[in-house]
């Protein structure tokens, strides 16, 4: 019997046996008897809370994973995870960008056997709840709903990880053909996610938003709803549709799920209610923590972080504040994608923004009204909001005379560019986005605003997206500029589109400054592309040396960031990193039960 339990356990948790089914963690009951206990089953409901990732700094060593993958940053440090990706020693066997249980801190990582124990332990609690002994049946039908969209979130994270993998929505037992498991469909298990969160929005108890801080990583019917339209997008995307055209499929679900996210009160936020040294509405908003009273002033926050705050004072900082390290800092690619604020205008050309690979001659768009000499005037208001550029300007309790800290990111600057010192930028530029409004050692410390997960302008961007892929693309562009507009674009520089290539194009660069930092772009170049290609936007990151002249000016060069001489910028550029391979030791004992191959390609 050992044997048959390790071999069930190396299957993470997708066969069991009846014998370890009956058996309770604490090895003197069986399961059956916890059902029939009201604490006990409060007690296995709550598991299925477990292993729920908190992403932003999350990730080991304090380093938000997707982010620091993607062409949007590069990661300052020269050794962990993302330092092995970037110089291709991450393999199957040893992938420590899912590095855990390193120094007492709960990393996320570890995904396929975490997420899959939990897929396992839910389907377990929904095979019995009909049945169990509940405090009321209010409790039963609101447990059920919430059980039905927690296993929704744990595949969809398991797909966006790894692309397809086994579905199954009951507990395997002994006796039944193991050799019979195998990968779905992407499309698939999208279509079963939307199935689970829609038993949540059919709930009459699952709420609509939480209310209560003590309760914040509780479920909600709109977490189902954005859930959804996200699982719809990611299944008709180039990478993941099989074949098959489900964009039409795609946008029928997210137009639902934005009218039921608005239709419930969700709104993105445009109060500005703070005021002081925030920038804008959006820049406050992502510097704020949720608000979970009864009249909250975010209601645009849909699902987050549910522990401590960040703490960007220490990790993703500033040498002024004495920090440990700037960690991801954005890349001139990022930078070139903030449009002109004046005309709407981008400052490259949006088909071709590049004359070479390596991004080094910048294709400029005639008419943005783009100055190459005065690179940061006059730009989409989030670029503000989400970067310290030369000449930027933050509050330091006891900077200078006025508390004002001048950022200057030009060689030999107080933030100057270095590139052997991890304190400082390799970029030109420090990320903002989140940042609290000042910094005043030893008072505000762990204030920074958490991840945001899902969010209402993440769901009018999926619309869009849907939408413009469909052909509805007025509807597009409706939603898109609904976003701009929030962002502080006139009307006047609306944003239109005459084909679907030209929407497509206009609403993946949305996406690319709206969710910045938000680790939508590294899952938003993988599903546009297709599986056999190789993913060019992070071959060449670059950076902007800036050197300040005796007169006082500035003068600009690109620069290409890592190995130099040609070589590309980032290992992690290549097809294979579609999706993380699968660990080798599961790979190996699923092969031998199955006699088929597990491995993701590549790998």
């Amino acid at each position: 019997m050992m044997r048959a339990v390790l071999m069930i356990i190396s299957l993470c948790c997708l066969i069991s046996c009846k014998k370890v089914l009956d058996a309770t963690p604490d090895g003197r009951i069986s399961y059956e008897d916890v059902f029939q206990d009201k604490e006990k089953v409060k007690a296995m409901f709550n598991t299925c809370f477990d292993n729920l990732p908190l992403k932003g700094l999350n990730y080991f060593f304090f380093a938000n994973n997707p982010v620091g993958l993607s062409d949007e940053s590069w990661y300052t440090r020269t050794d962990g995870p993302l330092a092995d990706a970037y110089n291709g020693s991450i393999t199957a066997a040893n992938n420590s960008l899912e590095t855990t249980d390193v120094l007492g801190f709960p990393w996320d990582g570890n995904y396929w056997a975490s997420y899959f124990k939990q897929i396992r332990r839910i389907n377990l609690f929904l095979q019995n709840i009909g049945q169990a002994k509940v405090e009321s049946e209010k409790d039963r039908e609101w447990w059920t709903a919430e059980a039905h969209l927690l296993r929704a979130y744990f595949y969809m994270e398991l797909i966006k990880w790894y692309g397809p993998v086994p579905l199954t929505t009951s507990v395997m037992q002994v006796g039944e053909d193991y050799s019979a498991i195998k990968k779905a469909s992407y499309a698939d298990i999208c279509r079963q996610i939307v199935a689970d969160c829609d038993v949540a929005l059919a709930s009459e108890n699952l709420p609509w938003r939480l209310t209560d801080g003590n309760q914040q990583n509780r479920m909600t019917k709109g977490i189902a709803a954005a859930l959804r339209g996200q699982a719809a997008l990611y299944a008709a995307s180039p990478a993941n549709n099989g074949g098959e055209n489900l964009w039409e499929w795609a946008y029928q679900v997210n137009k639902k799920s934005v009218e039921l996210l608005v239709q419930n009160g969700y709104q993105l936020y445009t109060d500005y209610q703070v005021g002081g040294n925030y920038s804008s509405a959006y820049q406050e908003y992502f510097a704020q923590n949720p608000d979970y009273s009864a009249t909250p002033n975010d209601r645009e926050t849909i699902m987050e972080n549910f522990r401590a705050s960040m703490d960007f004072f220490d990790i993703q900082t500033l040498p002024i504040l004495g920090g440990s390290f700037a960690g991801n800092v954005p890349t001139q690619e990022l930078i070139d994608a903030y449009d002109m604020a004046a005309t709407g205008k981008p400052v490259l050309d949006p088909v071709k923004p590049y004359l070479d690979e390596q991004h080094l001659q910048p294709n400029y768009l005639p008419g943005s009204g783009y100055d190459p000499q005065k690179p940061y005037v006059g730009r989409d208001p989030r670029f503000y909001a989400s970067t310290f550029y030369n000449g930027s300007t933050y509050i330091v309790a006891g900077y200078g005379s006025d508390n004002i800290a001048p950022i200057e990111t030009f060689v030999g600057g107080n933030c100057g560019l270095n590139l052997n010192n991890a304190k400082h930028t390799h970029t030109g530029y420090y990320s903002r986005k989140a940042y609290f409004t000042l910094y005043w050692p030893a008072v505000f410390r762990f204030v920074d605003g958490k991840p945001r997960f899902f969010r209402l302008g993440r769901s009018f961007l999926d619309l869009a997206e849907c939408a413009a892929e469909a052909g509805h693309i007025a509807e597009a562009m409706e939603y898109v500029n609904k976003i701009r507009h929030r962002a502080g674009f006139s009307p006047a520089v609306d944003k239109t589109a005459s084909s679907i290539e030209d929407a497509r194009t206009i609403v993946r660069n949305e996406r690319r400054v709206e969710l910045a930092y938000e680790e939508a772009r590294y899952f938003d170049v993988r599903r546009w592309t297709p599986l056999e290609q190789d993913l060019k936007e992070e071959k060449f990151v670059t950076g902007m040396r800036i050197t300040k002249n005796g007169d006082g000016s500035f003068k600009y060069d690109r620069f290409v960031l890592g190995g130099g001489n040609g070589a590309p910028s980032k290992s992690n550029y290549q097809k294979k990193w579609h999706f993380y391979p699968i660990p080798q030791k599961e790979v190996i004992k699923l092969e031998a039960a199955t006699k088929q191959v597990w491995q993701n390609k590549g790998w």
